[in-house]
């Protein structure tokens, strides 16, 4: 077999690509018990608070506060420093005097943010702690910077839950009213992927903060058909479209489009891989992929299938989930089949027969 110019993308994939795969919610992944109705809710619920109106917004959080318990100032806009909210918690054990930071975020709020309300903070006379407040999430090198300092970070999912859990449903109505007329979703319609039959979704989902990418090979027993059947960042689809990446699938981690009628005759097994980021995080391991249950939806008449699997490891880049099986009836049945591979995705495929070019060496000068 030729090595592969597609898989020597591997070692050398296109970053603004792999970000445009990066979604918009993806701190959903804390739900892996497969409730894909509360977490299409939870999804309504986030875009309603980034449809509000900045100053809305903050008026919704010093209203959040207030119902706790605090005294609320807003502030000037012009005049703010950093600042939207200032508070005094009255109790006599957690008091003190808050200023807090509100962001209406669909990406992930980045460290330097985190570290200038830090600034702000110790510029600050009256203030003794500071909360920033965002509709999206926070990295691990966030929450690694604020560990032990006065600082509290509340997500997207967390603060949707404060607001339930102090009274604020009708901020919400519009979400359960959506919820109670809404059509059953169109699998085809929501990933914008024309098949020819209704195919099965597969989800991938974990917790904790780091990213990781699915990918899937079609083979014949233990050899893939070819490198163009090895579905990932680099290469969104097998040459008849039976198995596709889907990017942009609002409440998954990551998901593909498998129509398994469609596999190619030849093929009798899926197998599915995950790999960590390397490209936009550096040493990234499996390590934290915690919790990860891969859930198959195969129908809209049909339950989802959900399947539990073993925690990552540090000492891997790249780990097999497992692998779809096709009978001598051609059902496809799933095994999970967990495999570490600390070369990454580039020693999973070789692993299948694949030959993965190297990447040429930089030109003198360059």
């Amino acid at each position: 077999m030729s090595r592969s110019r597609k898989l020597h993308r591997l070692s050398n994939p296109d970053s603004a690509e792999r970000r445009a795969q990066r979604m918009l919610f993806r701190h959903l992944r804390d739900d892996t018990n497969a409730n894909r109705g509360r977490m299409a809710r939870r999804v309504r619920e986030l875009q309603l608070l980034l449809a509000m109106d900045p100053i809305e917004f903050e008026q919704l959080i010093a209203r959040l506060m207030e119902s706790m318990g605090m005294k609320v100032e807003l502030t000037a806009r012009s005049k703010d420093g950093g600042v939207d909210v200032r508070g005094v918690d009255t109790d006599p054990f957690r008091g003190g005097n808050v200023i807090v930071q509100v962001k209406r975020y669909r990406d992930t709020v980045t460290p330097s943010a985190v570290r200038d309300l830090f600034g702000t903070l110790q510029h600050d006379a009256a203030a003794t702690k500071a909360v920033l407040v965002t509709t999206s999430k926070f990295g691990p090198s966030s929450h690694q910077f604020v560990s032990g300092k006065p600082i509290t970070l509340i997500n997207g999912s967390e603060l949707v839950g404060l607001l339930k859990h102090h009274g604020f449903h009708e901020v919400f109505a519009p979400a359960y009213e959506e919820a109670r007329t809404d059509a059953p979703a169109d699998a085809a319609g929501q990933s914008e992927i024309e098949v020819a039959a209704e195919p099965s979704r597969l989800l991938l989902h974990w917790t904790g903060e780091e990213e990781y990418d699915i990918a899937a090979l079609l083979c014949q027993g233990n050899r893939a058909l070819s490198d163009d059947h090895l579905v990932f960042y680099n290469n969104a689809s097998t040459p008849d479209g039976s198995v596709r990446l889907v990017t942009g699938y609002e409440d998954a981690n990551a998901c593909l489009m498998v129509d398994f009628e469609a596999l190619p005759a030849e093929a009798d097994r899926l197998v599915v891989i995950a790999a960590a980021d390397t490209e936009n995080h550096p040493g990234a391991t499996m390590g934290g992929f915690a919790g990860p249950a891969l859930i198959l939806e195969a129908g809209a008449d049909q339950d989802a299938a959900v399947v539990h699997l073993a925690d990552g490891a540090e000492s891997n880049i790249a780990m097999r989930l497992g692998r779809f099986d096709r009978d001598d009836a051609g059902n496809w049945d799933f095994t999970p089949a967990l495999a570490g591979y600390p070369g990454g995705l580039r020693q999973a495929v070789v692993a299948y027969g694949l030959e993965v070019a190297e990447e040429a060496p930089a030109a003198a000068g360059a």
